[in-house]
């Protein structure tokens, strides 16, 4: 009798365990992930901010632009009604050519400085998105995170097609493991809201507090 007791209590306890493992297990989750990172940040509010800096500064030089243009129109329609022999001609086409390179210098400089500032936003988002990362991974015991493969590839050349398709690190996925969405709101939870720089400015990562160091990578 003392047998079968003790082998009833052994099982309880075997199932006790058992069951206890199973929703240990069941709370933490898988411990691989898969996340779709242009999506995580292009949602990004440290992204969004900085594009939105990009768009005013984009916004300046074009109204900076746009008043040379004007200056251009007035200076063309004075040549016309001044006489070419006369000093305010000479002078009205000096001023007319130094504009135009003025012009020309600045719209190279201010897209040279949008396509740089741009892609230190890109390279800054993805930085502390890999800090965020990190405290996110460990709060659910994930060992592991993928990129989520591409679904739609574009029509290329040979050449290009071969490369993106070595570009692929994940071909199938379930949606199960997909952990996008959690991670742009917990990610986006964290954001200090500081002000972009200005539009020449490389300003650097902005880490979580919580969040271990990591080595940047580049694009």
């Amino acid at each position: 009798m003392r047998l079968i007791l003790s082998l009833f209590v052994l099982c309880a306890m075997s199932l006790s365990f058992m069951s206890l493992s199973a929703q240990s297990a069941e709370t933490k989750g898988p411990d691989i992930a898969v996340l779709r990172l242009d999506e995580v940040i292009r949602n990004s509010k440290l992204y969004l901010a900085r594009v939105d800096q990009l768009k005013k500064d984009k916004a300046e030089a074009e109204a900076q632009l746009k008043q040379m243009e004007e200056q251009l129109q007035a200076l063309e329609n004075k040549l016309q009604v001044l006489s070419p022999t006369s000093e305010k001609f000479a002078q009205a086409q000096e001023d007319l050519e130094v504009i135009k390179v003025k012009r020309e210098l600045l719209g190279k400089r201010v897209k040279f400085l949008l396509e740089r500032r741009h892609g230190a936003v890109l390279k800054e988002a993805f930085d502390v998105a890999r800090g965020h990362l990190s405290a996110f991974a460990k709060e659910r015991s994930i060992r592991l995170v993928t990129l989520a493969p591409n679904p739609d590839l574009p029509n290329l050349s040979s050449n290009d097609m071969q490369m993106q398709l070595g570009l692929q690190v994940a071909l199938y996925y379930d949606s199960s493991l997909d952990i996008t969405e959690a991670f742009i709101a917990f990610a986006n939870s964290r954001y200090t809201g500081d002000a972009p720089g200005p539009i020449g400015s490389t300003p650097g990562p902005t880490a979580p507090a919580n969040a271990a160091p990591s080595k940047p990578v580049g694009p």
